[in-house]
């Protein structure tokens, strides 16, 4: 998949150790917007599909809840050490739970992406979570290659966030492949498919408000 725009220069990129597998980095506009339910969804249909697709979360803090429910959609093919690798006790961006524990964030993690057809990753807080003082997610993600999924709320501010999102996704020359809305219940199936309309207008990207249109998009990339 080409990249949309130019790949921009990076101080001190260690090589990825991952670039080889197939991966789709699942991102948010902000924490809590569902990526997990969102990522946790996509393996299930993929896996309906006959596509062998496996979830992972490098990266957490608070709790590993997100990593079991990773877990449970993969019928426990992988270990939560295997799902969620690096872990921190506080409920922080990871710079800073790391630094409260002593500790640094690993920017070297390997993944168990050549076990499956197809490894969905998924981030921690939003795209531009700190993960060191120099690193954000969005350009850790850009060292490796990988093409994003952007998971967005269905409701009021989602045009504002998620044209942020993709906007510096497309200066670090990251492929996106889609933008999904969640919450569709909530925000209500009106606004969130008046929401899809704009953004795809806006983008010029698939948006999809259902999780078995984006694993059929997946399918196609």
């Amino acid at each position: 998949m080409k990249a949309e725009g130019r790949r921009s220069k990076a101080e001190g990129r260690p090589k990825s150790e991952n670039r080889s597998a197939a991966c789709v980095f699942v991102t948010g506009t902000d924490t809590g917007v569902g990526k997990t339910f969102v990522t946790a969804a996509l393996v299930r249909a993929l896996r309906k599909a006959g596509v062998h697709a496996g979830a992972v979360k490098p990266f957490a803090t608070g709790n590993r809840d997100d990593a079991r429910v990773l877990r449970a959609a993969m019928d426990g093919e992988l270990t939560l050490a295997e799902i969620n690798p690096v872990f921190f006790r506080r409920p922080l961006a990871p710079m800073v739970a790391a630094r409260l524990e002593g500790k640094r964030v690993p920017l070297r993690v390997r993944l168990p992406a050549k076990r499956f057809d197809l490894l969905l990753v998924e981030g921690v807080g939003g795209w531009l979570a700190p993960l060191t003082d120099r690193v954000m997610v969005a350009d850790w993600v850009a060292r490796q290659g990988w093409p994003i999924v952007i998971v967005a709320r269905a409701g009021l501010g989602t045009i504002n966030h998620t044209l942020l999102t993709v906007e510096s996704a497309r200066r670090r020359g990251v492929k996106i492949v889609a933008v999904i809305l969640n919450d569709v219940d909530k925000a209500g199936t009106a606004a969130a498919r008046r929401n899809a309309v704009v953004l795809r207008r806006l983008t010029r990207l698939p948006v999809f408000v259902s999780a078995s249109g984006l694993a059929a998009a997946l399918l196609g990339r």
